[in-house]
């Protein structure tokens, strides 16, 4: 009789083992590491007439009230990663400023009843956009190298509608809605201001200025008069530079008026007098505004005393 003979189960198993390979030391590859998600700027929104990217905002309420820090000087929004800054974008949403996407209309408000903050040189809030000429190319984080030189023809086109506007005893209802302002400069080249529906919109100038942020005690503001417009009336106007000079142009249901003003050439003023554009301004280098720069201080007894303009075409042309 063949006598069997009984493997151990242990035996088994290490048979088993080396039979599968189980003996042997295989590495486990580390698992991959995703990398951090990119930021991805808003979609630009192709049908609006404006770039949005050209410009930056300066809202109406304090850096310490919108951020949180940064001091009781006027907040911003930027078109870019700024560090510390909301970006700006057709996305943006704010009681300030936002886009209607149903009508494609970019709207700006104050309330002149919030106490608001300002920027330097200035006592008015603003709900109001800032060019960035080189933003392309340039940080635009900053402004300081995001201005033009008048060596050759710049303009800016806007057409908006006055939404609603404070009504108070005593003071007509002025906003700005359009701007050439040179950098570092106190006084601005020209401003084009909304008096109210029943008085002709103004282009309001300084014949001279002082350089880094001074008071100028020897410049002259003065204005001329384009179209009048009321208010839910939409309207288009042009403010123009160049090397000849300034020409300001309004077109109000389908009447155009336009005032050009030569550089060093004497021009009839809303006053009755005459003034001149010193030839130096062609020595600074500038950037449009566009938006609403109510010229009414707020008051606590102004609440619910609204600007709100809106606009559905603001471009700019450099050539």
């Amino acid at each position: 009789m063949t006598k069997k003979t009984s493997v151990p189960l242990l035996t088994s198993v290490i048979f088993m083992l080396i039979a599968c390979g189980g003996g042997s030391s295989e590495t486990v590859p580390p698992e991959e590491t995703v990398p951090p998600e990119e930021t991805v700027p808003p979609e630009e929104c192709e049908s609006c007439s404006w770039n949005i990217d050209q410009w930056k905002l300066t809202l109406p309420v304090s850096k310490d009230d919108y951020y949180g820090t940064g001091g009781d000087s006027a907040a911003e929004l930027i078109p870019a990663d700024c560090s510390g800054k909301t970006r700006l974008s057709n996305d943006t949403n704010e009681p300030y400023f936002w886009v209607d996407d149903s009508d494609e209309r970019m709207y700006f408000q104050v309330n002149l009843g919030d106490s608001g903050a300002t920027t330097i040189n200035s006592s008015y809030v603003r709900s109001e956009l800032r060019e960035l000429y080189h933003y392309q190319t340039q940080d635009p984080c900053s402004s300081s190298n995001q201005n033009w030189a008048i060596n050759q023809q710049h303009q800016l086109s806007s057409s908006l509608r006055i939404e609603q506007y404070p009504q108070i005893n005593g003071q007509d209802p002025k906003v700005i809605v359009g701007q050439i302002h040179a950098y570092q400069i106190k006084q601005a080249l020209v401003k084009l201001q909304w008096d109210g529906p029943n008085k002709p919109i103004r282009a309001i100038l300084n014949d001279s200025f002082a350089p880094n942020n001074d008071s100028c005690d020897s410049c002259q503001s003065f204005s001329v008069e384009l179209g009048t417009v009321d208010a839910g009336t939409q309207w288009h106007y042009d403010i123009v530079a160049n090397q000849q000079g300034l020409t300001i142009t309004t077109e109000i249901n389908n009447t155009t008026t336009a005032r050009t003003l030569a550089w060093g050439e004497p021009v009839l003023a809303k006053d009755g007098k005459y003034y001149s554009l010193t030839e130096a301004w062609l020595e600074e280098t500038y950037y449009f505004k566009a938006g609403i720069y109510p010229q009414i201080q707020p008051d606590e007894d102004y609440q619910n005393q609204i600007f709100e303009v809106s606009f559905d075409k603001i471009t700019i042309q450099h050539q």
